[in-house]
């Protein structure tokens, strides 16, 4: 009987252990997916192409020189290993802040690419010659984004598919004017150099007036940046200052309650500067 128990046992644990195991690996491979395959595909989308294994080797660096040095200076395993946490989700955030700039640019070349355009049809060539001219004359970032639809119009997508691909990857308002003006125009017809003229016009009207209200509100977006550094500055010049008085800060349940409201209060104060700056145009 002893014995048949101890098998029993022995068997839960191997049961326990693989079922562990099992979880480790679902939970790698998940966090693989999230954290590097992810940005890698979103990156490749901005014509920016890192191997997901360089990027991974690279998280991965960061995270270990991060936790080294939080546990050096703050002498705390808990924001060491938010520290860590913060390193491997890195990727991720430059992808956004990256796929931002690579959106803003595309959005400021389209008024004089639909000019551009418009003077091609006007001159007497047809829609896809003038995209294509377009393409090879406007500059980077929108000019890979033609030419790829050229490149698949001419593997044989038809150019108004190919064109609403384009736009479902660049969720901007002025790609889907300028998609949904070619559209009506190759089914209804219609002038489409003078639908581009004014969409042209009316985009870089647009611009103007996002120009100034960027320029209103940068002082509102320095206050939030200042609001949010001047805390964590100030602490880490009194730990430079005086470790064992800010020791307890790091390494107790009460210091600890008091970092989760001040990361809460920042937190907050930065989602409230910038949702009152935000205007949409």
């Amino acid at each position: 009987m002893p014995a048949l128990i101890c098998a029993l046992s022995a068997l839960a644990a191997a049961a326990a252990a693989i079922g562990f195991a099992g979880s480790l690996r679902v939970a790698a491979g998940s966090f693989r997916r999230e954290a590097i395959e992810a940005p890698a595909s979103a990156l490749a989308d901005l014509f920016i192409f890192i191997e997901p294994e360089r990027l991974l080797r690279a998280s991965a660096l960061s995270a270990v020189l991060a936790l080294a040095f939080a546990i050096a200076v703050l002498q705390s395993p808990l924001l060491a290993c938010a520290a860590a946490a913060a390193a491997i989700g890195a990727p991720r955030q430059l992808q956004a802040g990256w796929r931002r700039c690579y959106l803003r640019q595309v959005g400021a070349q389209l008024p004089d690419a639909m000019a551009m355009l418009a003077g091609a049809v006007r001159a007497g060539a047809a829609l896809s010659q003038g995209l294509d001219q377009v393409s090879a004359r406007v500059a980077l970032p929108l000019g890979h984004e033609l030419m790829l639809v050229m490149r698949r119009h001419r593997l044989g997508v038809r150019l108004d598919d190919a064109l609403r691909e384009m736009a479902r990857r660049l969720p901007l308002a002025e790609v889907r004017l300028l998609v949904t003006a070619i559209a009506l125009a190759m089914e209804v017809g219609g002038s489409l150099c003078g639908t581009l003229d004014r969409l042209a016009d009316t985009l870089r009207r647009k611009h103007v007036i996002e120009s100034k209200l960027r320029a209103l509100t940068s002082q509102g977006r320095l206050q939030a940046v200042i609001v949010t550094a001047l805390p964590i500055a100030l602490m880490l010049a009194l730990l430079a200052l005086d470790p064992q008085s800010m020791r307890p800060l790091f390494t107790t349940a009460g210091g600890w309650m008091v970092l989760a409201c001040i990361a809460l209060l920042e937190t907050t104060g930065w989602l409230l500067i910038r949702r009152i700056v935000a205007i949409d145009v």
